[in-house]
């Protein structure tokens, strides 16, 4: 049973600790089952504590999927830097992400439930996803300017490529087991590949 407590913690610890124990309960019971009263008690919070830092479990569901997509985008540029050609970049733009969804299955399903429209707003796109796509845009117009990537408008096959895979994350960890998913990211790392790396 957690403890309650100091009501003198700062905002910072604060968010961390209603985060920590949001993520618990998220896996432990699932986004449906979960309460905010399953959420303070975890963190040995009063109830109204919650509300001070997140309006509804929908806001610190939201909260978590940043914390997940600043996770990827900061794997995704520490990858990138350690390649120097676009098609180790490319293959470090796949492998990040898969790695991070390894490491994060639950925030990962936590963060695609409701495919169905039941909880558009975790679908929302993030700040964090847009620092994604930046990266992403800003690989591939340098690549096409060096002449390393096939003539292609850099931004929307950024839209294009990061959609691909978001879909593929969600089949091998959302909804499946995660069993397929060095073989889906084998295949995306080939199709990227024949796709925009230029030869020749």
């Amino acid at each position: 049973m957690a403890t309650r407590r100091s009501r003198t913690e700062s905002e910072p610890v604060r968010r961390t600790q209603l985060l920590k124990a949001a993520r618990k309960v998220f896996r432990d019971k699932g986004f449906e089952g979960a309460t905010i009263a399953d959420i303070v008690r975890e963190a040995g919070v009063a109830q109204g504590t919650f509300y001070i830092y997140y309006p509804s479990k929908r806001a610190v569901a939201i909260a978590l999927r940043d914390e997940l997509m600043d996770r990827m985008a900061t794997a995704v540029v520490s990858a990138m830097q350690s390649s120097t050609s676009f098609e180790g970049r490319l293959e470090s733009l796949v492998s990040a992400p898969f790695r991070v969804a390894r490491q994060n299955v639950d925030l990962f399903k936590l963060a695609f439930i409701g495919a169905d429209e039941t909880h558009q707003e975790l679908h929302s796109e993030s700040s964090e996803h847009a620092v994604l796509l930046n990266i992403t845009t800003d690989l591939f117009r340098r690549a096409v300017d060096a002449g390393e990537m096939k003539t292609m408008d850099p931004e929307m096959t950024a839209r294009l490529v990061l959609g691909l895979l978001q879909h593929v994350l969600t089949e091998a960890f959302v909804s499946g087991d995660g069993k397929e998913a060095e073989d889906l990211q084998k295949a995306v790392k080939v199709l990227l590949s024949h796709a925009l790396v230029k030869t020749g």
